[in-house]
């Protein structure tokens, strides 16, 4: 079908204003879908939008992913807030062969079957059995039920797993115990459930497989490079047994649902196709789960798919990354994003890889990419698959003539199927993993990071001759991973995705005949560059900076005031989780995208205070700060090595600026540590900027970008901020105690104490503070008439029994061997007391209580 210009922007504009009621920047990119359309939901429910950093992804508790139920607006944007539409539709296909026998008690037996919740020929299988719960949404955080909650291992000994008796999951695993039993593992989860069992839902397929599908979405805002990635789990359950037995292995949460959705499918399924199926249910053989893209870059009609298969990434680009055709329908381009050489304005990429896959039980290994091939409805020689027959035979490379054709001749060895260098056109592609067996019951989860990047100057790209195939011929597909060929040079797209070279010689390499993912030299910031950020958070167990612990704190009520006392962060002596990662120049002996030598361990840099007259924290204002003067132990100093920090035009060593710093930094290669560092006052107001971020001028100096300076506490609502108080640093020294006097007796307050911290910008926010947890107080002066007795009793306690009751005798000397008996006597001479109204306010007769104070140090 095709429209005028003029009849293409109504169509664009009318089909947002009904899809998203977003803003304009979908309706520039839209486009009619040849075939049969997939249905356009009107009131749609269970439907989030993810606006965790600069993706905007709508997903649906179907199953669709980026993508808007219309048959002309896509739903994956990037960055966030323009018109730049990367991706019209997208999802997980499945299908696997049921286990053979008698049909008279399976009445699937033997079949080849499967679902699809992407279908891009038709309507799609899948339907909530969830909807979708978004972190980000305060109602849906304040209901997060038990089994949305980040999955438990046996790792995870406290938190959450343990206090809420949650159980554990064979998905923990993927995720570091301090993150474990939480409602969201990122700065933004969504979660949903989706299933193929509904036998009214047929299309494409003769009946359903039996499988339900657990999506869980995250994604952050920092570190760098992270900002413009989302992952996705896909976690498959067998639900056609109704023994309660076989689903022993997961979380007891969980475990009720499928329960429920296994008795569902046995009883819709038997009665719509007259059948037995076994109660026990049967095993799914040989099951592949392949992620299906339809990503519509610009225009897309002029589009291209390809693979890295070392990475096991698959993307779609423009084949030209024409600027000015993407700007005349609407595009812009971010200079913070595209503006910096090596990188140029010009539509760029979105690639999906694999980061983890379903283990196969033969080899103990993640079964991994098994086949990329790309497919469309317009143009080469494979169409959209039109069932589940053929769509098993298109996961599995196993096609028939009327399918089509591979274009390499083994392509489970090559794990490449068919991808079209003819030309542009409107391309999907699905990348499969598999085979391997569910059992009733059984599971397997697949990770995958949704990747977004600037394309890089090579090939005469920018430029009038910008035309850049998948490959230079079909032989040359399977170029990477060879280091024979790559060393005679690679395609002209892999220099576009930031491939800079390749190092297979070093001594943690096992197989000199290949080149894996991490012995690619690649562009940071790349497409690339930016994968192997995200396999390097995967393969850390999404472990990225932490706010500091809360502290603890006590409310004394006096005459008007309100005394506020709180303990030290635990966060001030034990390092920040990420610290351990971001402190390495290399990983098993290659080199670590997430090293960033600026970020500090311990980075508590001080306590606030704020109150309110409500328990809710977004209402509370800040009415005191405090902040470490600089200290021996690192306190109240930034260690900079790459002059990021307070930044000048004299100084910026990434770009070769040394005019004025104040120490030769030096500028490694990725997996060399950094020398060379200055220590910063943390005083005043504290800048950051990234690498990346500054450009030469012609002068010898450095300009930042418009934009990218990084302000320390900037975020802050200045609403709320009491009248005289700043959140400028003052080195003040912390008290751990503060008066409030601005408060009237007889009326409640809400106070919270939190610790904040200084960190590199590079490695995510440049502060970040504890969560505010609110204790109530209510002003009183102390009654004329109140008289209080308590009863304090004092001891000496070391290494937590008390001494001074356990030795009751002083030791006594051994004539013959000059040794005493036992430990001296603790001390008796010290004396405990309280001043004013605090003990008359803290300790109540009829309370029993403990206050503590320990020795720091003794001196001449």
């Amino acid at each position: 079908m095709h429209f005028s210009r003029c009849q293409r922007v109504f169509i664009r504009a009318a089909a947002l204003a009904l899809a998203l009621g977003a803003t304009a920047a979908s309706a520039a990119v839209a486009k009619p879908k040849p075939g049969k359309p997939g249905g356009f939901r009107l009131f749609a429910s269970a439907i989030t939008v993810l606006q965790i950093n600069r993706v905007q992804c709508r997903v649906a508790s179907d199953g669709s992913v980026c993508a808007t139920g219309s048959s002309t607006v896509g739903g994956g944007i990037w960055p966030r807030g323009t018109a730049d539409q990367y991706v019209f539709g997208s999802g997980i296909n499945i299908a696997g062969i049921i286990e053979s026998g008698d049909r008279s008690v399976n009445g699937f037996a033997g079949d080849t079957a499967g679902a699809f919740f992407n279908n891009t020929a038709g309507s799609s299988n899948g339907e909530e059995v969830r909807q979708v719960f978004n972190s980000a949404d305060a109602g849906d955080a304040a209901n997060w039920p038990d089994e949305a909650r980040v999955p438990c291992s046996a790792a995870a000994t406290s938190g959450p797993c343990v206090d809420l008796a949650l159980g554990t999951d064979p998905q923990g695993d993927l995720f570091a115990p301090a993150l474990q039993g939480a409602i969201a593992a990122s700065q933004g989860d969504a979660w949903f459930l989706s299933w193929e069992g509904n036998p009214g839902r047929l299309e494409s397929r003769a009946h359903p497989l039996g499988i339900l599908v657990e999506t869980r979405a995250i994604g952050w805002n920092f570190p760098t490079g992270n900002e413009d990635i989302l992952y996705f789990f896909y976690t498959f359950y067998n639900i056609t047994s109704t023994n309660p037995a076989d689903y022993a292995a997961i979380r007891p949460s969980m475990r009720e649902i499928l329960l429920e959705r296994a008795a569902a499918f046995q009883a819709l399924n038997t009665a719509t196709f007259g059948i037995n199926l076994p109660a026990g249910g049967y095993t799914i053989n040989d099951f592949y789960a392949a992620y299906v893209a339809d990503m519509d870059v610009a225009v897309a009609s002029a589009n291209y798919a390809s693979v890295n298969v070392p990475f096991q990434m698959g993307y779609t680009y423009e084949h030209a990354f024409d600027e000015a055709g993407a700007r005349a329908i609407g595009w812009t381009f971010d200079p913070a994003i595209f503006g910096s050489a090596p990188f140029f304005n010009g539509p760029g990429f979105v690639g999906v890889k694999y980061l983890g896959s379903p283990v196969d039980p033969a080899t103990g290994n993640p079964v991994g990419l098994t086949l990329f091939g790309t497919f469309s409805n317009s143009t080469g020689s494979v169409q959209d698959p039109n069932d589940e027959k053929q769509l098993y035979r298109f996961l599995t490379g196993g096609l028939l003539p009327t399918d089509g054709a591979c274009s390499l001749p083994n392509p489970i060895a090559s794990k490449i199927c068919y991808v079209n260098i003819g030309s542009p056109a409107d391309m999907r592609f699905f990348q499969s993993s598999g085979p391997v067996d569910l059992p009733p019951g059984g599971s397997g989860t697949i990770t995958v990071a949704y990747i977004f990047a600037a394309p890089v100057s090579a090939g005469g790209c920018p430029g009038a001759g910008c035309d850049v195939k998948p490959a230079n011929s079909t032989a040359d597909l399977d170029i990477l991973g060879d280091p024979a060929r790559m060393a005679s040079g690679v395609n002209t797209i892999d220099s576009v995705t930031g491939y800079l070279g390749f190092n297979n010689a070093g001594p943690t390499d096992t197989d000199p005949t290949t080149v894996s993912q991490g012995e690619f030299i690649v562009q940071p910031g790349s497409l690339l560059g930016k994968a192997n950020v995200a396999q390097t958070i995967f393969d850390g167990q999404f472990v990225l900076p932490f706010a500091p612990e809360r502290p603890e704190f006590f409310l004394v009520p006096g005459n008007n005031q309100v005394t506020v006392l709180w303990a030290r962060s635990a966060t001030e002596t034990t390092p920040d989780p990420f610290f351990q990662l971001a402190s390495q120049p290399t990983i098993d002996g290659n080199p670590n995208t997430l090293y960033d030598p600026n970020f500090r361990g311990n980075d508590v840099e001080g306590y606030r205070i704020y109150r309110g007259r409500t328990d809710s924290p977004s209402e509370l204002q800040l009415i005191a700060q405090f902040d470490f003067a600089p200290s021996a132990d690192g306190k109240g100093i930034f260690r900079d090595f790459r002059g990021s920090v307070n930044p000048t035009n004299q100084c910026a060593p990434e770009i070769g600026v040394t005019l004025a710093c104040p120490v030769v930094f030096s500028t490694p290669t990725p997996g060399n540590p950094f020398i060379g560092s200055t220590d910063v006052d943390l005083v005043g107001t504290v800048s950051q900027v990234n690498q990346g971020n500054r450009v030469l001028l012609a002068d010898g100096t450095a300009q930042v970008l418009p934009g990218t300076v990084d302000t320390a506490f900037a975020d802050i609502n200045s609403g709320r901020i009491a009248q005289g108080v700043s959140t400028q640093l003052t080195n003040s020294g912390v008290p751990f105690l503060f008066i409030d006097r601005n408060v009237r007796n007889s009326l409640r307050y809400f106070y919270s104490v939190v610790a904040f911290d200084v960190n590199s910008l590079a490695s995510g926010n440049s502060s970040l503070e504890s969560s505010r947890a609110t204790k109530a107080v209510t002003p009183v002066p102390a009654a004329s008439n109140q008289q209080v007795a308590s009863n304090l009793v004092t001891h000496v306690i070391g290494r937590g029994v008390a001494m001074d009751t356990v030795i009751d005798a002083p030791p006594t000397l051994d004539a013959a061997t000059g040794r005493f008996s036992g430990p001296a006597q603790p001390s008796d001479g010290g004396v405990v007391g309280f001043v004013g109204e605090f003990a008359a306010a803290v300790i109540q007769p009829s309370q029993a209580g403990a206050l503590t104070m320990r020795l720091d140090s003794l001196h001449m």
